[in-house]
């Protein structure tokens, strides 16, 4: 052989080899990087709102049942779900939970396609309501009954989000064994507006909605679907988040950051009447219990680190926690008012909190313990690590209205999940 075929021969091998590392690089080596909870820009293809996908259901239908992740197999949707379960693998933009006197359904829309599952205790089946492409759909509150949600999604190119009222309507041709046709299909429109943030009524049948217009937040009381608007305040605040935890009272609470004080609101609904509760607190962040007599609330502190303390509305008073987490990862029962669950993590490393966890730079490790406001008991609830097959960064949990389920996503892939309260506390 010539030297100039071994030099070839020498070259073909190198590329053969950097061909094999960069496939191994970019389909294998970041497969498990966080997905942060942001806004993506590079999706190929334009926006079609609320567009039916004419395609047969991928997997899952009225009557086909639906693994987590989406896969086309039909698992065993008989005998009781496990205590901690795996909801949904794929990333989820908003979810909500109801309850009868023997069951318990939650249902999610799915964050890419904006398609929507249902899951409920009976059984491990997860049904497809609807295939209705809405993609990129990042937050969703519901309705009372689950058969409604608002929602805000990121058209590409545009980091201002599109908000949305969408409606679960029988489709024409839908039956019960049908395998090609959802029951459902989604219909809705646009919520005019550059939307400063919403949230839904303790009854879930109304909707607080905050716009920016000119530059002030403007506060308005709307029915659920966006329509009768009535102005309750205007101010100057717009970096803020927004709760309706209690009949009679709306959260506001200033984005929390560890170089900024932060102030949480109460807002009358029907008087706009504004009462501060909290502040000035450096990186405040904070859950309000539903009754409004307590809050939850998180703070940076100078060691690169975070206290939780449980404030008293009625006492002005803050009790110590006695355990170290952001608020964000908790959420106070909505039966029993008195009892907040946290994700907690199992080893607090040294951070700028809360920035660092907003941003994604930073997951943590959680266990799950619920904090009685009453008593000061702590308890722990869920070492989540030994029943689950993934490290569980907790965000946006909630309870089902009896609180026999705690539901919550895994920052670090949007998956979600549930856990039964009823077996991991012993009852109630």
């Amino acid at each position: 052989m010539t030297l100039r075929k071994l030099i070839i021969s020498f070259i073909a091998l190198l590329l053969l080899v950097g061909a094999g590392f960069a496939y191994w690089y970019f389909m294998m080596g970041h497969a498990s990087i966080p997905i942060n909870d942001q806004p993506r820009t590079d999706n190929p293809g334009g926006f079609q709102p609320l567009n039916p996908d004419t395609r047969t259901t991928p997997s899952g239908t009225s009557g086909t049942t639906l693994s987590p992740g989406g896969a086309t197999t039909k698992p065993a949707t008989t005998g009781k779900p496990p205590v901690l379960r795996l909801l949904s693998n794929m990333p989820v933009g908003g979810f909500s939970a109801s309850s009868t006197a023997s069951t318990t359904a939650v249902v999610w829309v799915d964050r890419g396609r904006g398609n929507v599952y249902q899951a409920s205790d009976a059984n491990l089946q997860v049904t497809t309501l609807s295939n209705t492409v809405v993609p990129k759909i990042f937050n969703a509150v519901w309705n009372k009954n689950l058969t409604a949600f608002v929602g805000s999604l990121y058209e590409d190119g545009n980091l201002t989000p599109t908000n949305i009222y969408a409606e679960l309507q029988k489709q024409r041709g839908a039956t019960t064994t049908s395998t090609s046709i959802t029951p459902y299909e989604l219909q809705g429109k646009n919520i005019p507006g550059t939307i400063i943030g919403y949230a839904a009524s303790p009854d879930k049948t109304r909707l607080f909605i905050m716009i920016n217009e000119n530059g002030n937040g403007v506060g308005y009381i709307s029915a659920f679907n966006g329509t009768g608007m009535t102005r309750l305040f205007s101010t100057p605040l717009t970096q803020v988040s927004v709760d309706w935890p209690s009949e009679n009272i709306i959260s506001i609470i200033t984005k929390g950051s560890a170089i900024y004080n932060g102030f949480l609101y109460f807002v009358h609904p029907k008087t706009g009447t504004w009462t501060r509760v909290l502040g000035p607190v450096t990186g405040l962040s904070a859950v309000v219990s539903h009754d409004g007599k307590n809050v939850l609330y998180s703070a940076t502190t100078d060691a690169n680190s975070v206290r939780t303390a449980v404030y008293s509305v009625a006492a002005a008073t803050s009790t110590d926690a006695l355990v170290r987490t952001i608020a964000d990862k908790c959420t106070w029962g909505r039966l029993y008012t008195t009892l907040v669950y946290c994700g907690v993590p199992a080893d607090l490393a040294a951070a700028t909190y809360p920035d660092d966890w907003y941003y994604g730079n930073l997951a943590t490790s959680d266990k799950i313990w619920q904090i009685d406001a009453t008593t000061g008991e702590v308890k722990l609830i869920s070492d989540v690590i030994d029943q689950a097959d993934r490290t569980i960064d907790t965000y946006r949990p909630g309870t089902d209205p009896r609180d026999k389920y705690l539901y919550f996503m895994n920052k670090s892939d949007l998956s979600l999940w549930s856990l039964d309260l009823t077996k991991s506390t012993g009852g109630k």
